[in-house]
């Protein structure tokens, strides 16, 4: 008996089932749902065609996805959805709050970041924007920092970095920006590995997991963690800027992500 259309269909649920929690919970009807999958499955469709060395044509790409040539060609023509700007702006902020921790320029005697003033050449909020963030303006980067309580303004004006992780703490849709972006990495991290036919070329993706953890010890393990956590994605996020380069040609995105998950009732896992 062949397994795996129950491995997929088990995964398919695992993946859809709290991501379908979101979407009921933001007013997202099965039909948007739908009309959305259904252009990702052409558009992927394409993608796999030419991944095979197929021929792109609205043909084979039919015949890959199911779905009817009529409707291949319309959404095929339809305009694609632009996932790139929600990650853009992730980066610039993550990157303006990377550099205010490790650029020399904007550190204090002790090598802490130190409080900057708005405007000014140099040593500045301004200049640290325009330095990290590319051609986003100054006050929506700190319109920005200060939604998601990363800053604050002081009593001389001047604004400081009280929290060096950014996690939007008001905006729902910062968020789930946030959730397509690191999920979607996430798993193209485990399709990687998948596909890889030599194990030198895998994507590090480890996990520690217990299923009798006294809960009673979670608040001070949770405490641990997040200290520890905390403190190698800093040291990651050293390399990464040090070994930074300004062409195109040679550069890569990369990410490394630490997520803690706790199941309150095993047994809901059967629901």
């Amino acid at each position: 008996m062949n397994l795996i259309p129950e491995v997929i269909q088990n995964t398919m649920i695992r993946v859809l089932k709290p991501l379908i929690r979101i979407l009921l919970r933001n007013g997202i009807a099965y039909a948007t749902f739908a009309d959305t999958a259904r252009k990702i499955y052409v558009d992927s469709g394409f993608d796999e065609a030419k991944r095979r060395q197929q021929k792109q044509t609205v043909s084979n790409v039919s015949i890959l996805t199911g779905i009817n040539r009529k409707e291949v060609k319309r959404l095929r023509e339809a305009l694609a959805y632009d996932t790139d700007q929600s990650l853009k702006k992730f980066n610039r902020t993550v990157r303006v709050i990377a550099g205010w921790q490790h650029d020399e320029d904007f550190l204090d005697k002790d090598h802490e970041p130190k409080d900057l003033k708005l405007e000014g050449e140099q040593g500045s909020f301004s200049a640290l924007v325009k330095r990290y963030s590319g051609d986003m303006p100054v006050v929506a980067m700190l319109n920005a920092l200060l939604d998601s309580e990363n800053i604050r303004i002081i009593d001389n004006g001047n604004i400081q970095l009280v929290n060096p992780n950014y996690l939007p703490a008001t905006d729902s849709d910062k968020k789930l920006d946030i959730l397509g972006i690191d999920t979607a990495e996430f798993i193209e991290t485990i399709d990687h590995n998948i596909n890889i036919k030599h194990a030198d070329d895998a994507w590090f993706q480890r996990k520690a997991s217990n299923t009798h953890v006294d809960i009673n010890a979670l608040p001070k393990i949770k405490q641990r963690l997040n200290k520890k956590a905390q403190q190698l994605l800093e040291d990651i996020d050293s390399d990464f800027s040090d070994n930074e380069t300004n062409d195109e040609q040679s550069s890569s995105r990369v990410s490394v992500g630490i997520y803690f998950h706790q199941t309150h009732n095993p047994e809901s896992e059967e629901d």
